[in-house]
């Protein structure tokens, strides 16, 4: 481990000639261009910039006001390796067109539909960001294990009674975050437990999150989630 860590409440990932952080505590994002940071290689463990020697090394400096927005830690003990996340790349979506819903798929769904979108906007009113995101990671890692394998044709059809439920409450358009969680609670209470994965892209910046379970991707399209490069998997 190098002089400095990544905080523990911090991601990075490397996209395109920037490097993103995502900060949970802050629940903002911080982008940088690469070429400042490479200096970081030689005293960050797992820096995603490689180092260049003909560069003058300013990495005392940036890491000092990294550490002062609290990005990264002056010390190991506080800290974590800063190697950027790896996520399946998706293959396969099961996204469902609300155009095409045609009403609610049954009372049982709905009032697990109902349960799940409460829950998720009460979580996002209530609980700093940081919280929400470790609250699905403690989930899915104590109930996870014991889930059945993924079945597509199952998961198909609890996504598409999300869909018929949803055209009905709220759109996701532009609504990403709470629709991932609406997503993710009313999964749990099928007994499926999926990762929820946030990604960025830069020039212009965009940040955007979804969820997937291997290379499925449950609410987007394939070719939308893979124009994003991960920075968090929860």
């Amino acid at each position: 481990m190098g002089r400095y860590a990544l905080a523990n409440h911090v991601f990075v990932c490397l996209n395109g000639d920037q490097i993103v952080f995502l900060d949970l505590k802050e629940d903002r994002y911080w982008a940088l261009e690469a070429s400042q940071t490479a200096g970081l290689a030689a005293c960050v463990s797992g820096w995603p910039v490689q180092d260049d020697p003909d560069r003058p090394s300013s990495a005392d400096t940036v890491a000092d006001a990294l550490v002062g927005r609290g990005l990264l830690s002056d010390g190991s003990r506080d800290g974590k390796d800063a190697t950027p996340v790896v996520a399946t790349a998706p293959s396969v979506d099961l996204i469902v067109d609300d155009g095409h819903a045609v009403g609610p798929a049954g009372w049982i769904s709905l009032a697990k539909f109902l349960t799940a979108a409460v829950t998720a906007r009460i979580v996002l009113w209530c609980l700093p960001f940081e919280r929400v995101v470790r609250r699905v990671t403690r989930r899915k890692k104590i109930s996870g294990p014991k889930a059945p394998p993924l079945d597509i044709v199952r998961a198909r059809r609890i996504v598409e009674a999300f869909g018929r439920h949803r055209v009905f409450f709220f759109t996701s358009h532009e609504e990403c975050l709470y629709d991932s969680l609406a997503l993710l609670e009313f999964l749990a209470l099928h007994r499926l437990y999926p990762d929820w994965v946030f990604g960025v892209r830069t020039r212009p910046f965009a940040a955007h999150c979804w969820v997937q379970q291997d290379a499925v991707v449950f609410n987007d399209t394939v070719d939308h989630a893979t124009s994003f490069s991960p920075i968090m998997v929860a």
